[in-house]
């Protein structure tokens, strides 16, 4: 991938399945990971003998910083460059969302999920741009949940509705702000 942000790599979605490691209670008790991963594939897992392919799948001995790497750092990169970036988690209850997204210990680098590192990426940036420069961030974090929005950053504000504009554009409305 090069720097051209046109191109029809960068500028398409991505699925990917990230398949968590078992939590300290699961190895407690001995679960056994029900998921298959066929060898010589980096797109494709089975379950109960039915194959999924995806445009990449993370297999639970994965390092977080290589989910981030894979995942998210590009998007980054993009938002630095001007653009729009969003990183959508779908899962069922216990699949590994926040794990995936907040980790296990913000003081940990291991353990850090993606947001985090995405927040790390953007300021070592901006601390290394000219110091005159003034910089403008908007962050959204939303859950949506049984048809319900949250948002995630002000946990006040629950059961939020999504609105289009005039150019069919999708948001969520906050207070006074559009996410």
């Amino acid at each position: 991938m090069g720097d051209n942000v046109n191109s029809a790599d960068e500028c398409t979605i991505k699925v990917m399945c990230r398949v968590r490691p078992h939590n300290a209670s699961e190895e407690k008790i001995g679960s056994k990971m029900i998921f298959k991963f066929p060898p010589k594939t980096e797109d494709t897992c089975t379950l109960a003998g039915r194959v999924y392919q995806f445009d990449k799948v993370l297999q639970p001995n994965i390092t977080q910083e290589a989910v981030y790497n894979i995942t998210a750092a590009a998007i980054v990169k993009d938002v630095l460059g001007g653009y729009n970036g969003t990183i959508f988690a779908y899962g069922q209850t216990s699949s590994g969302k926040t794990f995936t997204m907040e980790g296990a210990d913000l003081e940990d680098s291991m353990k850090m999920g993606i947001i985090p590192r995405i927040v790390q990426d953007i300021f070592n940036h901006i601390y290394g741009m000219d110091e005159n420069l003034e910089f403008h961030i908007k962050v959204s974090y939303f859950e949506i949940y049984m048809d319900k929005i949250r948002d995630l950053l002000d946990v006040t504000k629950t059961n939020l509705a999504v609105h289009e504009d005039k150019n069919r554009v999708s948001y969520v409305k906050v207070r006074n702000n559009r996410y």
